[in-house]
């Protein structure tokens, strides 16, 4: 019953160029969409992917494990056109995740692992914004004292 309902709501729009509009053209016209429909609902496409669409025809699988934040990493595997699947190690703090991907992309992933690491370095290389926040907030106080010590004893007022 709900495969019925999810294929009632579904629609698809085929345009056809033909002089003649017959019935083989109309047959030979749905069964090129239906397989490009299912060439895409089972070959992986760039980015996320499950484990299952990514293994789909090759079951072999690469894997490297990344730790922090993967939120970036997943930026420049997208803009590197990497196919991956990634799955959350449980217990592991900071978190761990496994990046799966092909071995054929090899190259791709080495390409934004390498952009991912740069920007990682450089980022706990600066200092963070609340440390920078302290130490603003710290020199407004003091400032702020030294102004109220120049007034109670005379000093120039500007």
């Amino acid at each position: 019953m709900l495969l019925q309902e999810d294929l009632e709501q579904r629609t698809v729009s085929v345009s056809i160029q033909a002089a003649k509009l017959s019935g083989r053209v109309l047959r030979a016209a749905i069964t090129a969409v239906l397989q490009k429909m299912e060439q895409e609902r089972t070959m992986p496409k760039v980015g996320r992917n499950s484990m299952k669409r990514l293994t789909y025809k090759d079951p072999g699988a690469n894997t490297i494990e990344v730790s922090g934040r993967i939120r970036s990493f997943e930026r420049y595997a997208r803009k590197h056109q990497v196919r991956y699947h990634i799955e959350k190690e449980l217990g592991t703090d900071p978190p761990k995740w496994m990046v799966y991907f092909k071995a054929n992309q090899a190259d791709a992933l080495t390409a934004a692992f390498k952009e991912y690491t740069k920007k990682d370095l450089t980022r706990s290389s600066r200092p963070s914004l609340l440390t920078q926040l302290h130490k603003f907030k710290e020199l407004a106080q003091s400032l702020g004292r030294d102004r109220v010590k120049n007034k109670e004893h005379g000093g120039p007022e500007r």
